[in-house]
């Protein structure tokens, strides 16, 4: 019998109802269905947003909603959700993205067969911002040999796809707030430097909303840029990055962060083709 499991999925008062709506029902309509759902409210919404969630929690025993009284940012959402999610592996799910059907299905297959598994990802396939048009699959390598040595040059897993340990995520200490701009990468960092076992399958197991608009709201100027190099420091304290890897992702990060969303639109597209 597979493992109970929670899904962590904050949301905020930017999120759309009907892309939000659509990602809860993607997580139903699963071929393994998650035994608990935490919705993460992150600061005050709109009311189209608050009712949305209360009819959910009428009509799915598995919906837990925290609510935040302030806006504290993704990183802050998502210790919110650890803290209240009841099971040990945990689910991320992004507020306006949409799960395959055998997504947690394939997670807990695997999960169930490898008992040191403390993170599990997967590709993604993204499309535009109406889920009409596929742009591109995010692909990923697989095994914990190969992911610790590219996460020495890019971010190893598809933050939405992610399944990992709560208590293991509980010893190695909370997301790092580093001002929205990936928080995630230093986290994975640290279960690899403490030599947990990670792996990625080998397939799309969520399509992502990746349109034009994630260009034009990408937060540009020099203080992200700061914020990228805090967060570059601290995987190079952690012991992920050697010299030449710092240099790289300072100047990668300074081109993205300083650069008009024109710009940053042909660089991701290029990044896209390498993937």
């Amino acid at each position: 019998m597979p493992q109970a499991f929670s899904v962590i999925m904050p949301f905020y008062r930017g999120d759309q109802a009907d892309h939000f709506d659509k990602a809860i029902q993607s997580l139903q309509e699963q071929t393994l269905i998650p035994d608990e759902v935490v919705l993460i409210q992150d600061g005050p919404v709109s009311r189209e947003l608050e009712n949305l969630v209360r009819d959910w929690q009428g009509r799915w025993s598995a919906i837990n909603w925290v609510q935040l009284p302030k806006n504290l940012g993704l990183s802050g959402a998502l210790n919110a959700g650890i803290e209240a999610a009841q099971h040990e592996w945990l689910a991320r799910m992004d507020a306006d993205d949409i799960c395959r059907s055998d997504r947690f299905e394939k997670q807990l297959a695997l999960i169930d067969s490898d008992p040191e598994l403390a993170i599990l990802g997967s590709w993604i396939e993204e499309f535009d911002e109406e889920m009409k048009e596929s742009l591109a699959v995010r692909r990923l390598p697989e095994t914990d040999a190969e992911i610790r040595s590219y996460a020495r040059w890019r971010c190893p897993f598809n933050h939405m796809t992610v399944m990992y340990r709560k208590s293991i995520l509980q010893d190695l200490g909370p997301y790092t707030n580093f001002g929205a701009v990936g928080d995630d990468y230093e986290l994975w960092a640290r279960f690899i430097m403490a030599n947990h076992k990670t792996a990625n399958i080998q397939e799309n197991l969520v399509m992502a909303r990746a349109g034009n608009s994630m260009f034009k709201n990408r937060r540009r100027g020099f203080k992200y840029l700061r914020n990228e190099i805090a967060e570059i420091n601290a995987l190079y304290a952690l012991g992920l990055l050697k010299p030449w890897h710092y240099v790289f992702h300072v100047l990668v990060k300074s081109i993205v962060r300083l650069s008009p969303s024109w710009m940053v639109r042909i660089f991701y597209k290029g990044i896209r083709s390498t993937s």
